[in-house]
């Protein structure tokens, strides 16, 4: 039930990274169950029992995650006070890795629950959906040129960047097309890789006994068992894209850094809303 747990997460941060909207998180528990009903069709009881165990994975997320958020934002609001390392910015992402791992900690049970649930025809209807998302993604990413490639890497690096700071420099996009030059391809690789889950996925979901075991034993695998050239080229990019965000910050200027700042604070006031709401 990968991508029940990957549809949770994704709605969890996008939410709160993203829009800082806590009307939109106040709302997930009935916004998650409208994005699974397009991987598979839950009867009545089957969503009665899901939203209830969603509620409580929200629970716990508000009472006893969202702090972690606060003070994240808080380490990276000091970070900024001096002029920032490749390092500072990859101990930001392994901060929201970790929250990220949390949570899925907590979604697998239930997505467990839930596939014991299902019925074959659901669960046929599930997998089928994992085939298509993959054939779209392939036909989406692959048919790239190289140069196409660049450029879409070029357009999410400035426009992530954007939405913290702003208009962006001439000397703050000329950092951005440079690092985006450098970067090796990717994707092929890492569709590749999802494919071969995928397939591993498809084969234990046909729920033989010891699934559920089975399942948490391939997820402790994934890691170690993707190729070498994978790895090479994922530290590769990290490498680039962490020296770059930082570089990119480092060149803001003091309008970009009000902004900055105000963003960070408009994310820590609605944290701290729900935070108090919870309570």
């Amino acid at each position: 039930m990968k991508k029940l747990r990957v549809l949770v997460l994704v709605t969890l941060f996008t939410t709160l990274a993203g829009c800082s909207n806590s009307f939109v998180y106040n709302q997930l528990d009935w916004l998650i169950p409208w994005y699974l009903d397009d991987y598979v069709d839950l009867n009545r009881e089957q969503q009665r029992a899901f939203k209830e165990q969603l509620r409580a994975l929200l629970r716990w997320h508000r009472s006893e995650e969202l702090a972690s958020y606060v003070a994240i934002l808080d380490n990276i609001e000091t970070d900024l006070a001096q002029p920032l390392t490749a390092d500072q910015v990859e101990s930001w992402a392994n901060q929201a890795l970790a929250a990220y791992e949390r949570i899925e900690d907590r979604m697998l049970p239930i997505a467990f629950e839930l596939g014991r649930d299902l019925s074959d025809e659901q669960m046929d209807e599930f997998i089928a959906k994992l085939q298509d998302d993959q054939q779209e993604l392939e036909e989406k990413y692959l048919e790239r040129s190289d140069q196409e490639y660049i450029e879409d890497t070029t357009e999410n690096l400035s426009e992530n960047l954007a939405d913290f700071l702003g208009r962006l420099t001439e000397e703050q996009k000329s950092v951005i097309d440079t690092a985006a030059a450098g970067l090796q391809r990717f994707d092929a690789a890492w569709l590749d890789e999802r494919r071969q889950w995928n397939v591993t996925l498809t084969r234990l979901l046909q729920r033989e006994p010891g699934w559920e075991e089975a399942i948490k034993t391939a997820l402790r695998e994934r890691d170690a068992n993707r190729t070498d050239s994978y790895r090479e080229s994922y530290k590769h990019n990290a490498i680039i894209v962490n020296q770059t965000i930082a570089d990119v910050l480092n060149l803001r200027t003091d309008k970009q850094n009000a902004r900055l700042l105000d963003e960070l604070e408009d994310l820590r006031r609605d944290l701290r809303k729900l935070i108090a709401q919870g309570n």
